[in-house]
């Protein structure tokens, strides 16, 4: 096994837990081909403001890393993408990988291949994985469940396959430049603030869970748990962590446009996955 092969760290922003949870399953198919074990995995999930904070140390060739993220709009979500640009590395072997919920990932993948390798990184193998979408509920199913069952066993033959890879490659610098789908100029991002979309039903009990599901810090305790329209990022964490289900979407362009998703998105999309190759 190449020398640089020793332990696995997790990157990763995830509102609403489906990227962590392709994550979790990919790492599980790259540890056992690279017999890696569980106590040189480490997560750090900056979902949090607070955790975006903080400066990771310098990645090196010791190191696997896996970034992942959701797609909004097409793009990575800006908080993701700023605390990506953070990192750094030193010919560090990355994976990547992007989460959308059966519409499209347009540039996400290609705009988070560019970060990697801007900050050091040597992307190695990308993926994009369908996960439920933001706006889904039970009446508006939009991707509702995914990943499934099958999606995450190719979570872990997604990470098993890369770890194949790796351990074929005496040299990453030797690897064709990892090719994904996207386009540069980027397309528009979805940037921050919403229409006030989400209504608090009296079933809130004020246990606080949306307030710490949510990335943004917008969630206002001191008005009734109401959203702070401004600082919304449009996640819906807060309506999927409620376990009151006292989060509601209201009746205007948002629903509008989960009802248009779910119409016109309604065909299972496929995992799709890249891999950096010899020449």
């Amino acid at each position: 096994m190449p020398h640089f092969m020793k332990k696995i760290t997790l990157v990763y922003f995830s509102p609403t837990k489906t990227t962590e949870t392709v994550l979790r399953d990919i790492t599980q198919g790259l540890a056992q081909s690279l017999e890696i074990s569980s106590s040189e995995i480490t997560a750090v999930n900056f979902t949090r403001p607070e955790i975006r904070g903080t400066v990771l140390e310098p990645f090196d060739k010791d190191d696997i890393v896996l970034l992942g993220a959701p797609v909004y709009a097409g793009r990575l979500p800006a908080d993701a993408a700023d605390f990506f640009k953070k990192l750094t590395a030193s010919g560090t072997p990355a994976i990547l990988t992007v989460v959308y919920g059966n519409r499209e990932y347009e540039d996400a993948l290609l705009e988070l291949k560019d970060v990697a390798s801007a900050c050091g990184f040597i992307p190695v193998a990308g993926a994009a994985f369908i996960g439920e979408h933001s706006f889904a509920s039970t009446d508006i199913p939009v991707a509702m469940n995914r990943p499934d069952e099958n999606d995450l066993k190719q979570a872990q033959d997604f990470g098993g396959n890369t770890g194949t890879l790796l351990k074929k490659t005496t040299d990453l610098k030797k690897l064709a430049v990892l090719e994904v789908p996207g386009n540069f100029p980027y397309r528009e991002g979805m940037g921050t603030g919403a229409p006030d979309f989400i209504a608090v039903t009296d079933a809130c009990t004020e246990c606080g869970i949306c307030a710490t599901a949510c990335p943004s810090n917008a969630i206002d305790a001191d008005d009734g748990f109401a959203t702070i329209a401004a600082d919304c990022i449009l996640c819906c964490a807060c309506i999927k962590a409620c376990p009151e289900q006292a989060r509601l979407m209201k009746a205007g362009p948002i629903k509008d446009k989960a009802r248009w998703l779910n119409e016109t998105c309604s065909i299972p999309k496929p995992v799709q996955v890249f891999f950096a190759v010899e020449p």
